[in-house]
């Protein structure tokens, strides 16, 4: 299964496929001990879709808590590099919140503000997607998020079939 949210009147869609969402749900924070995880989004472009194929996982050079996640950024920037390197883009960050129906915190949206400032793309905006205790597409926020703020996308998610093999 895919998730695919709509971006707005005829500006195109934003899909999860099967393989970059596997990796995020074995990472949910089902147990009360589990500790956030996140990691990056890569995804092609096809006109005004975006099409998520790859999910990063959390790596031990991690910091993880309960309640925070925080990534090794200098192994962040190489998987960035590698995945361009395949045609894959850099479109935004993924991580987990021990709560039902996630919502991003302030520390989450200034952390995705700054990185899309400080970013070298010709994106118009970032995605920030927040996986909670619900299953998909419940369990799921995803925002678009600009260096100006964050708006987030419809909370109801079509399953879909993957539109890359």
């Amino acid at each position: 299964m895919s998730l695919q949210w709509y971006l707005g009147q005829n500006a195109g869609t934003v899909t999860v496929g099967d393989e970059a969402l596997a990796t995020m749900l074995r990472f949910q924070q089902t147990r009360p001990k589990d500790k956030e995880a996140g990691g990056q989004l890569f995804a092609k472009f096809s006109g005004p879709d975006v099409q998520i194929v790859d999910a990063t996982a959390p790596s031990l050079l991690d910091l993880r808590g309960r309640f925070s996640f925080r990534p090794n950024r200098p192994l962040q920037r190489r998987q960035i590099a590698e995945r361009y390197a395949r045609g894959l883009h850099f479109v935004g960050d993924w991580h987990t919140h021990p709560e039902v129906h996630p919502t991003p915190s302030l520390d989450d949206i200034v952390g995705m503000q700054d990185c899309f400032r400080r970013s070298t793309h010709d994106l118009g905006a970032f995605f920030m997607l927040i996986l909670g205790t619900a299953q998909p597409p419940e369990g799921c926020y995803v925002g678009v998020l600009t260096g100006d703020g964050i708006r987030s996308l419809s909370t109801t998610a079509v399953s879909t079939k993957s539109p890359i093999k």
